[in-house]
């Protein structure tokens, strides 16, 4: 007869392993972007505008300055989905005295569930609306270091 102990202890294996293994599944379902599609929404004024970052560079929507540090999406054949992990940085009239700029938000949006971990803003709302891969941008880079 298998003791207790010996039962807990394949269980807990067992468990890890498959934790484990379907992280690495999940893992490669996953497409790295390098541009991220987003929608502002000015509440003053009641304005839309959407509008493409690039990872890595900053945008300026009003006073805010949005960094989109990554940018991934789901692959086509699965439900389609859109992730970032983004930094917004306030940069107002009332934090230019000492030179600063306030970090409002940081963290991941989701493109399905906005209000999930939403930035909160009184006078902007910021969403992602999809993430992709800019073929352009690569192209780009790598023409400008044969010219050079």
């Amino acid at each position: 007869m298998v003791s207790k102990s010996l039962k807990k202890n394949f269980f807990f294996i067992s468990f890890f392993y498959i934790c484990i293994n379907s992280k690495i599944l999940v893992a490669n379902d996953w497409l790295i972007g390098n541009v991220g599609t987003f929608q502002g929404l000015d509440k003053i004024t009641a304005r839309i505008k959407t509008f493409e970052i690039k990872v890595g560079i900053p945008k300026k929507f009003g006073v805010l300055d949005i960094n989109l540090q990554k940018c991934v999406y789901s692959k086509p054949l699965n439900e389609p989905e859109s992730i970032a992990y983004i930094k917004v940085l306030d940069k107002s009239e009332k934090y230019s005295v000492n030179n600063d700029k306030l970090s409002i938000f940081e963290g991941w949006i989701f493109a399905s569930s906005p209000a999930l971990n939403a930035m909160e803003h009184p006078v902007y709302d910021v969403s992602l609306i999809s993430c992709k891969k800019d073929k352009t941008l690569s192209n780009k880079s790598s023409s400008s270091t044969l010219k050079d």
